[in-house]
């Protein structure tokens, strides 16, 4: 009976819908096949400076099967939390979810495997200084809308330009209101301010 299986449904895509994948680790393998079959590149919550080198995974990936990558693609994936202030945006992440998940969760998982070194803007800090609060300054985007602006802007600049924010989605269910500020702040008042971000498109040679 199983000659008759087969696929029920067929995408709308072809050949099929866009596939992303997400990098992690220096010169990451899974970038350079990001690069090599033409999926979108998606670079985790780490920092800047380290993020910056996952785009050369893509063009090394994109150079084995003679793909011409293009930075518009690029999706940064970051926490993000927006306030009416600056001091009200880290008591609302690092007090709230946002510093929680960090806390009982991320570090500790990234801490086992001493993967600290990706979340640290300089190599001489001490392990224990990176706690959700030195996440908060250093890799994450909060602050009232002139300084998430800010802060995307330094990060574009920083990794040579990307073409998509991805939001990390927190449940916020002691306080769903201040969640909803944010992305409404987000998308009201910051994303006006860092739309000239675009990243040129690459050119593409004619074959010979």
């Amino acid at each position: 009976m199983f000659g008759f299986l087969k696929p029920h449904i067929r995408p709308m895509q072809t050949p099929h819908p866009p596939i992303g994948v997400a990098g992690l680790s220096k010169g990451s393998d899974t970038l350079k096949l990001a690069g090599e079959r033409g999926f979108i590149p998606m670079s985790l919550n780490l920092n800047p400076a380290y993020v910056g080198s996952h785009w050369e995974a893509v063009e090394v990936g994109a150079a084995k099967s003679g793909r011409t990558p293009d930075r518009n693609d690029w999706r940064m994936v970051r926490e993000v939390f927006v306030a009416d202030t600056d001091a009200e945006a880290m008591k609302l992440s690092v007090g709230a979810m946002m510093g929680r998940m960090m806390r009982e969760y991320f570090l500790p998982l990234l801490g086992q495997f001493g993967f600290f070194e990706y979340l640290k803007h300089k190599p001489e800090v001490p392990d224990a200084d990176v706690t959700p609060e030195y996440c908060a300054r250093h890799n994450w985007i909060v602050g009232s809308p002139a300084t998430a602006a800010r802060k995307i802007e330094e990060i574009y600049n920083e990794v040579g330009g990307f073409g998509c924010l991805l939001v990390f989605g927190f449940d916020y269910t002691e306080n769903p209101q201040a969640w909803r500020r944010s992305l409404e702040l987000l998308s009201k008042e910051v994303l006006p301010k860092v739309q000239h971000l675009k990243p040129k498109r690459p050119m593409v040679r004619a074959a010979e």
